[in-house]
Parts: C-alpha cells; structure tokens; sequence
C-alpha cells in the first residue's frame, strides 16, 4: 500500500512539474513577442517549416509569394531533427523555472539554403541553421538575420548584405520544387 502512494506521489509531482505554467513551454517572453520568425505562441515551433527569402535592398522585402525573376536567397528552415527534438523535452521541463538560457542558446535545425541570380537557380546547399533570441539573431552559415529588423548580414563582417522577409510555406515549397536544380 505505501509503495503505491509513494508511486502516485511521485508520478503526480512529475506531472505538476511538467505542467506547470505551459505557457512558458517554448520562449515566449514580451521581450522577443515582435522579433522576425515568431509567432503568437513564441519561438517557431518543432516541427514547423518557415521559408526566408533575402535579397539586396533598403528595406524588407514584401513578394506574396516567390518572385519569378531576381536575384535573392532563399532559407528553407525544416523542421528539428530527432535529437533535437529529444531535446525538446528537456527544454520544455526547464522552461517550467527560466526560459533564459534557452533563448541565449537557441535551437538548431536543418536549412536548405538556394541562391537565385537573375533568375537562375544554383543547386540546393544544406546547412545548420541556428535560432537564437537573445541576442535575436538568425544565424545561417555565411550570412545572419537581424531578428529585429530583419536586416541580411554577412556573419563574417556583420555588413549589411539587404533584408529578409517570410514567404507563404506551400505556394515557397511547390516553387522550390518545381524549379531547383536537386528536384530534377
């Protein structure tokens, strides 16, 4: 009879921490609620697919959808891989007393990385990508995304290399399909 109600006991307090202020379960503090790439609910979810097309310019770029002709980048951020999704559940428990050091560390994921010039697409480069809040900074290889205003930066010299902007994921993903040189 004790060895089940210290087994209830300890799978209650298990529960109560895992639960425990759910809304802190992914970085979402007021700080970060306008930063480039998140949403509502706080940082880009686990298995959410974002794509970031970046080009040169004054100011963020504003296409519906993926510009037939030009010259840009496009980041296609995929979802976490299995460990760092393992890793999650880690985040989410110690999420429940700080969220500071997830939003310093970030999270990594896999990014395809696409290079259009005048129009013609180069073959797909696949990097890892990492996410990070504070300070807010997307950094992907080469070149860094200013998680506050959206500025393209070139991660060796942090020059401005022109600005970012997130595009529709599927009409992006049947774009990247149909037209990058790995789909062939």
């Amino acid at each position: 009879m004790a060895r089940t109600a210290i087994g209830f006991a300890a799978i209650t307090l298990s529960l109560s921490l895992l639960f425990t202020g759910p809304g802190q379960a992914q970085v979402n503090a007021d700080a970060f609620r306008e930063y480039f790439l998140v949403g509502q609910f706080g940082e880009v979810c686990t298995m959410c697919e974002v794509v970031v097309l970046c080009e040169q310019g004054e100011a963020p770029p504003t296409y519906e959808a993926v510009p037939g002709s030009g010259t840009f980048t496009l980041y296609h951020l995929e979802t976490r891989t299995f460990w760092s999704q393992i890793s999650t559940i880690w985040e989410f428990f110690i999420s429940n007393f700080t969220t500071d050091s997830l939003a310093k560390r970030g999270h990594a994921r896999p990014v395809n990385v696409f290079r259009i010039d005048d129009g013609t697409w180069t073959s797909q480069e696949t990097i890892e990508g990492r996410l990070i809040l504070d300070p807010g900074i997307l950094e992907f290889g080469t070149a860094n995304i200013d998680r506050v205003n959206q500025e393209w930066l070139d991660a060796l010299t942090g020059g401005g290399l022109g600005y970012c902007q997130r595009l529709p994921l599927w009409d992006s993903l049947d774009t990247i399909a149909a037209n990058s040189p790995a789909s062939e």
